[in-house]
């Protein structure tokens, strides 16, 4: 299983958000930060705004935070949002199966049930929990103007 791009860059773009706090984020610093392209996350940051994680605001000194505690955003969450399918095989989808073992095979069932396990682990975290070390990720960004870790005295 592979997750997209988007999804990535979802995640990141929380997770930045996270750690900046109150503090806006802007797609430049973040698509630097990451290596990622700009036009890539400004689609993603617009979206995560329409869904509610992202608030954000316009104007020459705009930028982005987070819309809700980071706290209260699972990464299960975040990842049923950004996938348009979690169907592992083929035979997920009734509509495009065309395997004939369909109704007897266990493959099938195998597959379903660590696709639940893998969901019910990334429900159990959440943005806050996977930014928790905050001051040993954030420099690891290399960000030029701000070497601080945001939110801590320096």
């Amino acid at each position: 299983m592979r997750l997209t791009a988007f999804t990535n860059f979802a995640l990141r773009t929380l997770m930045y958000s996270a750690m900046k706090g109150h503090d806006l984020s802007r797609v430049k610093d973040i698509a630097k930060a990451f290596g990622i392209s700009h036009a890539h996350l400004t689609k993603c940051v617009h979206q995560l705004g329409q869904w509610g994680y992202l608030e954000n605001v316009r104007g020459r000194s705009g930028g982005f935070r987070l819309a809700k505690p980071a706290s209260s955003i699972s990464v299960g969450e975040i990842v049923r949002r950004t996938e348009d399918s979690l169907d592992l095989v083929e035979c997920f989808n009734a509509q495009t199966n065309s395997c004939p073992l369909m109704q007897m095979c266990r493959l099938n069932v195998t597959f379903k049930r660590a696709l639940a396990k893998f969901m019910e682990e990334l429900d159990a975290i959440t943005i806050a929990d996977i930014v928790a070390n905050r001051s040993e990720l954030w420099p690891l960004l290399q960000h030029d103007n701000t070497p601080d870790v945001p939110g801590e005295a320096a």
